[in-house]
């Protein structure tokens, strides 16, 4: 436990050094207020850019409530480019411990490959979290603000199962890292990955039960008032994240 304390410790504080509590949190930040805003002052973003002729917007289409804003906040800005910037920020989780020679210095001591594993898992679930939290609470005042309150509960509960959905991807990030050595396919292979597990969540709720990223559909009914909270995509995003830890730990230790 102390070993996994202290590497723990050191992945926070490379993250320090590195910025990304500061470069990520902004860019979280500027996601949470992008689709409020847009929302609010589309009509006029429009005549600024030349006026809204061939542009068909229904004078009879209701105002979308602060709930809906919310979650289209979500589900266009941080599950679409912040997904990406986030899983770029994580393809040197494991690949730049090997390419300096920090993985074989670290395992040749008396700590555990589960250490090792555990800590970067938790980790960059800590960074990435911190930042996402931020956004989140943004976009949740600037919506408030702007189109009307929802329930402080509803975002917590909300945003507690959408850390699980960023604790399987930091998962996923480690399993590939373990059999791809370039950063660049790491990340390329864990954003083909996720965007697939997306596009299977959207085109089949049903079957998408079964998936980690059914968690989201979970998450966003904590918001929409759909009242609707299915155990089996809990167990899934959480079997999926351990079957992935365990993997890695064994192909390490065959290394």
């Amino acid at each position: 436990m102390n070993n996994l304390a202290i590497l723990i410790r050191v992945e926070l504080t490379e993250a320090a050094k590195e910025y990304k509590y500061v470069w990520l949190t902004i860019f979280f930040i500027i996601l949470g207020l992008t689709q409020p805003l847009i929302n609010m002052y589309l009509e006029i973003i429009l005549q600024q850019l030349g006026g809204t002729f061939g542009v068909m917007l229904d004078p009879n289409k209701p105002s979308p409530t602060s709930n809906e804003i919310f979650l289209s906040t979500i589900s266009g800005q941080f599950n679409q480019i912040g997904l990406v910037i986030l899983i770029i920020s994580f393809m040197s989780l494991i690949a730049a411990d090997r390419e300096n020679g920090m993985q074989d210095f670290i395992l040749t001591r008396p700590v555990s490959i589960y250490s090792y594993v555990y800590a970067k898992l938790i980790a960059h679930w800590l960074i990435s979290m911190f930042s996402i939290l931020f956004g989140i609470l943004i976009s949740y005042f600037y919506t408030v603000y702007l189109f009307g309150s929802f329930s402080l509960l509803k975002l917590i509960s909300f945003s507690f199962l959408y850390s699980l959905w960023i604790l399987y991807l930091v998962s996923l990030v480690i399993v590939i890292s373990i059999y791809i050595k370039h950063q660049v396919l790491i990340a390329v292979s864990t954003i083909g990955i996720t965007f697939v597990l997306l596009f299977i969540n959207n085109f089949n709720p049903t079957f998408s039960y079964l998936l980690p990223s059914s968690i989201l559909n979970v998450a966003a009914h904590q918001i929409s008032d759909a009242h609707d909270f299915h155990h089996l995509s809990v167990v899934s995003c959480l079997l999926f994240t351990i079957s992935h830890l365990v993997w890695a730990t064994m192909k390490l230790k065959r290394i």
